[in-house]
């Protein structure tokens, strides 16, 4: 019995709300009055290649650590020398020995003379990470005056102000 009277009563409110409300649709028309820019900003890293210059001091010759025909020169007479001083099993030990302080004496020498040094620009290239912030637009805020109202919706499609709207207005009618 209590299950009978339950099923009554939902069908009583079922079909009471169902025959004292009535919804009507109306098409009108609104004017845009503004239209604001909606957006989305985005950042990300982004790797660059960048010269990067500095002063540095560096040797007017660079040269002097350069073997060459005078280091080769050196080298003969060291050698020369070496195997005149050089006895017996022994003399090709201290032909090589000269040979080797000669180049050394010449390199030695060029050095000391290249005691000059300059300021001079120098550059390399590296990479740098930078950071930039892309803005896309998300959408557009329309303000519109329809009905002696002003409201507010939100677009995917941009409007000018001044620019024809037409609207769905859904107006509802139920009893208490």
């Amino acid at each position: 019995m209590l299950k009978k009277f339950i099923l009554f009563v939902g069908c009583v409110i079922a079909i009471s709300s169902n025959s004292y409300s009535k919804t009507n649709f109306y098409q009108v028309t609104g004017s845009i009055s503004s239209v604001e820019v909606l957006k989305t900003y985005s950042t990300q890293k982004v790797p660059r290649d960048e010269k990067r210059c500095s002063i540095q001091r560096v040797p007017v010759n660079q040269e002097a650590n350069k073997f060459g025909a005078d280091n080769f020169i050196g080298a003969l007479i060291g050698g020369a020398i070496g195997n005149r001083l050089g006895e017996g099993g022994g003399k090709s030990g201290a032909t090589a020995l000269g040979a080797l302080i000669g180049s050394e004496v010449v390199r030695s020498d060029k050095a000391t003379a290249n005691q000059n040094f300059v300021e001079k620009e120098v550059c390399r290239i590296q990479k740098v990470i930078h950071t930039e912030t892309t803005e896309r637009i998300s959408g557009y805020k329309l303000i519109i005056d329809v009905d002696g109202e002003t409201i507010s919706f939100n677009s995917n499609r941009s409007y000018n102000p001044g620019d024809l709207i037409t609207l769905t207005k859904k107006v509802s009618y139920s009893l208490n």
